[in-house]
């Protein structure tokens, strides 16, 4: 009786050790999970990365002074303001949007005129706005104003 017992454990456990498909059985698919979250560059377009474009208008006007934006292959965002230069953490996230870290920028002091352009340049860029592009054209649109960029050469 021992003798049966045994051989009839170590048949089940033999039987528990083959894999589903050696059983007989189709094996159970893994449920799939959702993405609740955007992927880091998964977004409707990818964002022009590794291009310097010029700033050609702000809210429909030329710019005050010269100012530039640049996204490298780590999404640090660059250029110049105006007066300063910058730098930030920007990602575009789902939905064709851009989210701005903390900018760290030169601290010169400028014409009052060139200074308040600079704030209302950083300011749209900072404000989480969405972006677009057509062409060599990149346009930048936040709840504060809308910044219409060129592709430099």
């Amino acid at each position: 009786m021992k003798l049966t017992h045994s051989l009839a454990l170590g048949a089940l456990a033999a039987l528990i050790a083959l894999p589903a498909s050696a059983q007989g059985r189709k094996p159970k698919a893994a449920p799939e999970q959702k993405q609740e979250q955007a992927q880091p560059g998964k977004y409707d377009k990818e964002f022009p990365t590794k291009a310097t474009f010029n700033l050609k208008e702000i809210n429909g006007k030329p710019p005050a002074g010269d100012a530039s934006l640049l996204i490298d292959g780590t999404l640090r965002g660059s250029g110049s303001s105006g007066c300063n230069t910058w730098s930030a953490t920007i990602y575009p996230i789902k939905g064709q949007k851009l989210a701005m870290g903390p900018v760290v920028m030169t601290k010169k002091q400028c014409d009052a005129a060139v200074m308040a352009f600079e704030k209302e340049y950083l300011g749209i860029l900072h404000s989480g706005p969405t972006w677009d592009t057509q062409g060599d054209t990149l346009t930048v649109k936040g709840p504060t104003g809308t910044l219409v960029f060129l592709r430099s050469l």
